[in-house]
């Protein structure tokens, strides 16, 4: 009797393991592509602030060290970058970025490259965290979990030569951290998103592409079709709010709600001006695809390539050099056994920890508990995921940066071209990036900062014109959003004047 009851447990015990494998485990695969997307995000994320160094992150521009320490917050001193103020050191330091963010992409040393990533990516965002948005944040929740996470097992430099099962599914406290806070991220959001009047009313949409200052490509074109615009808004809230589904479901339907999810992201991102969100996301909910749809995407691939005698041949030249050379990260199978047990009860125990907060911390964020009190106290609130919650601006507008001549000339200092009247054609093409029109509604605030950012401005029109500049106004023009108005009628309200030295 007893022997036919264990025997009962056993398959039980397996089929309860198995289901939460498939769930909470990633396929090796999605984490090699998870990585890819990432390295390039990362990749871009350098490039594009490197075009504005200058501007934000140097002493000459309109962020220098001094004013970046009057903010309120500390985490200043946490940041490498304001060790100079000088363009080199930036300059160094975005290159060592960009450096590492291809070894994450091509997968060399992948843990170490992710780590000093990691570091880079906390120290730039310190540096001037009033340029950044929900996705720079979204970029180093994730990045933060991503250390934990086995990303150079397939796909990878780190991969050549390597003897792991190939399609191996990864099953981890690491991984099931990170589907967590993917699907409380989401639920965070729809949360948030069922509180207020635009999104249950179906108008949500309809009110964020009328922004035309984040309007972009596709979106310029969608914002004349309500009724879409009104089925995309209920689509998108039954989406982040039914996200406990990507854990629920397995199989196909995973992959069905997973595709409409990562559609809903590729239009988001051609339709919206939102900064590394739509990369973010879709390299988290790419971990949801099982291995089903890798299986068939690598069979597909193989046939197609024809290739698999040559990659066998190359695989076996690698390996031969592997066990010449023996690449750095197998230095651990020189430990002894008893060492090498310990190191993977420690692990073990790093990653049920991550797992603990990422849960507690989440559970807290909604709503369903206290989040733990903290030696340096951090406010709930100031973490939710409240973006275009509970509902969209209901006003629309643009920034100017008007140089006024002493000509009498009034030109537009950030186009470098005359002042235009009325709206502009293109309002998302007024400003060089989503950075500034971030810092530029940070100019209210603080009136040292607004001196500073208007004096760096006298000192690009001074490049730019002949003409001694006299003083730089910017100005906001914003209008409410009417769904019948054929025209607008923009309320000009000046955020910052600075007279400027004519020389």
């Amino acid at each position: 009797m007893t022997d036919r009851l264990s025997g009962m447990v056993r398959p039980d015990r397996a089929r309860i393991r198995d289901a939460l494998e498939r769930r909470l485990g990633i396929d090796a695969r999605a984490l090699a592509a998870f990585r890819i997307i990432l390295g390039l995000t990362l990749l871009f994320d350098v490039l594009h602030r490197s075009r504005h160094l200058v501007t934000f992150y140097t002493d000459s521009g309109a962020v220098p060290r001094e004013v970046r320490l009057a903010q309120a917050d500390v985490s200043a001193q946490y940041s490498i970058h304001m060790l100079s103020g000088e363009p080199w050191a930036q300059a160094l330091l975005f290159g060592l970025a960009a450096l590492l963010a291809i070894g994450v992409l091509v997968g060399y040393r992948t843990q170490l490259a992710v780590l000093l990533s990691l570091v880079l990516l906390v120290s730039v965002h310190f540096r001037a965290p009033l340029v950044l948005n929900s996705g720079d944040r979204l970029l180093r929740e994730v990045m933060v979990l991503a250390v934990f996470l086995p990303l150079g097992t397939r796909w990878a430099v780190d991969a050549i030569g390597s003897d792991r099962e190939r399609n191996r599914r990864v099953a981890t406290p690491a991984t099931a951290a990170i589907l967590l806070y993917v699907v409380s991220f989401f639920a965070n959001n729809g949360q948030h998103k069922r509180l207020g009047d635009t999104w249950p009313g179906g108008e949500a949409l309809q009110y964020a592409l009328r922004q035309d200052q984040l309007t972009i490509l596709l979106g310029n074109y969608l914002v004349d079709y309500p009724l879409l615009l009104e089925v995309g808004t209920y689509g998108w809230l039954a989406l982040v709010v039914g996200a406990p589904l990507l854990l629920v479901l397995s199989g196909w339907l995973r992959v069905l709600y997973v595709g409409l999810f990562l559609s809903a992201v590729a239009g988001l991102g051609l339709s919206m001006a939102v900064g590394l969100f739509p990369a973010v996301l879709t390299a988290v909910l790419v971990l949801f695809v099982p291995t089903r749809v890798w299986d068939r995407l690598e069979t597909a691939g193989a046939s197609h390539c024809r290739r698999v005698e040559g990659l066998e041949r190359l695989r076996a030249r690698t390996s031969a050099l592997g066990s010449q050379v023996g690449p750095p990260r197998r230095l651990h199978s020189t430990l002894s056994p008893q060492t090498s047990e310990r190191k993977r009860q420690l692990w073990s125990v790093v990653l049920g920890f991550v797992l603990l907060v990422v849960v507690v911390w989440n559970i807290g964020l909604l709503g369903y508990a206290d989040t733990p009190e903290m030696a340096d106290p951090i406010d709930p609130e100031d973490n939710q995921w409240t973006m275009y919650a509970p509902d969209p601006s209901t006003t629309a507008g643009w920034y100017v940066v008007e140089a006024h001549l002493e000509s009498g000339e009034r030109m537009d200092v950030l186009r470098n071209d005359d002042l235009r009247d009325g709206p502009p054609p293109d309002a998302s093409d007024s400003l060089p990036s989503f950075r500034w029109r971030k810092y530029m509604s940070s100019l209210d605030d603080d009136t040292q900062r607004a001196d500073r950012f208007g004096a760096s401005m006298c000192d690009r029109a001074a490049e730019q014109f002949d003409t001694p500049v006299e003083r730089i106004e910017v100005v906001y023009y914003s209008d409410a959003i009417d769904f019948d108005a054929e025209e607008s009628s923009p309320t000009a309200t000046t955020r910052v004047e600075t007279a400027c030295s004519a020389a």
